[in-house]
């Protein structure tokens, strides 16, 4: 790090360096301070595939959206200088302020991601999350969900069977044939509000090195049902219309019109809550680490009301058995 650092800053003897917890993944960060400027680092590893392609995808984004500046990086020894948003993310803003002085930074969101499905061209080599890559999710949140409920010995017979997991699949199969190439833009990937900053009162793009082409409604539905926050159905409408009012022509042709901006949001929201669900569990499972279990149930409990909504009764019925059996934990635990 010393090396990386006197390569930009000619001496570090002034620097002022403070680590700062990471994001669930592998990524490092540390704030660095020289006088009055300051700086974010973060390791990837050496020789980290992701730190090329965060590096690309800066670029890429910087001239349409509000992303981090890049000062410097080494690629084998796996470091990246950026520039510092602070530490005010959407989240921490949404829950110290409330939701009506949110509202405007909501709308700023929704600016930024019309930029970024209207402006940005993606590469022929550019990741795509199709059907198979959502079939792929799928399957590793099956696992990591089961896994961890599994191991929770609340019952005497494991919740889950054949049955229940074929029905699901076949319920799941359904809503990923209601996305169709055609509906592909360019997509963060991770659009909620943790990754989301805010700084001056602008809100900022970060995480992005996951991005890649998928489903317009894949972004919006990543900052309206979000795991961390959840917003009232009052709010979800006004930015629904935000969003529709505000799209260049092109784009309103594949949104069509507000009741399937809605329903396309569900639908996807199907999918990617469940994701979002297999991932907390991958943490508990693969590093126990246990930050992101309290947002399992939540998000399972919001997925079933959808899947009943919506009609999809083996995603429902499936989904169903989870929160049960995270439900009588819950009865344990206060016993």
């Amino acid at each position: 790090m010393n090396d990386f650092l006197n390569g930009y800053f000619s001496s570090i003897k002034k620097l002022q360096i403070t680590e700062l917890p990471g994001d669930g993944g592998h990524r490092r960060y540390a704030r660095i301070k020289k006088e009055d400027k300051s700086f974010m680092l973060m390791s990837c590893g050496k020789k980290d595939g992701s730190l090329k392609k965060f590096i690309e995808i800066q670029k890429r984004l910087s001239p349409f959206v509000r992303v981090p500046q890049l000062f410097h990086y080494n690629l084998n020894q796996g470091f990246l200088l950026l520039e510092d948003l602070g530490e005010q993310t959407l989240e921490q803003f949404f829950y110290r302020e409330g939701k009506k002085s949110s509202l405007p930074f909501y709308y700023q969101a929704l600016s930024q991601l019309i930029l970024l499905q209207e402006k940005i061209i993606p590469p022929s080599t550019v990741s795509r999350f199709d059907k198979n890559f959502f079939k792929r999710e799928q399957e590793m949140a099956i696992y990591h969900l089961q896994t961890y409920i599994n191991s929770l010995n609340l019952t005497r017979t494991k919740p889950f069977n054949e049955r229940s997991s074929r029905d699901f699949k076949k319920d799941m199969n359904k809503v990923l044939s209601c996305f169709k190439p055609q509906d592909n833009v360019y997509c963060h990937r991770d659009y909620h509000s943790r990754n989301l900053m805010l700084k001056n009162r602008k809100v900022f793009l970060i995480d992005f090195q996951d991005a890649g082409l998928g489903p317009w409604f894949y972004d919006l539905t990543s900052l309206l049902y979000d795991s961390y926050i959840s917003l009232s159905s009052e709010i979800k409408n006004k930015l629904l219309a935000f969003y529709f009012k505000n799209l260049p022509s092109h784009l309103k042709k594949k949104a069509v019109s507000l009741p399937h901006i809605e329903q396309m949001t569900k639908l996807q929201f199907l999918q990617r809550g469940f994701k979002a669900c297999g991932r907390f569990s991958a943490f508990k499972n693969l590093n126990q680490k246990n930050t992101h279990l309290k947002y399992i149930k939540p998000t399972l409990t919001l997925l079933k009301e959808t899947a009943l909504e919506l009609s999809y009764k083996g995603i429902y019925k499936y989904i169903h058995k989870m929160t049960e059996t995270l439900e009588k934990q819950n009865l344990s635990s206060r016993s």
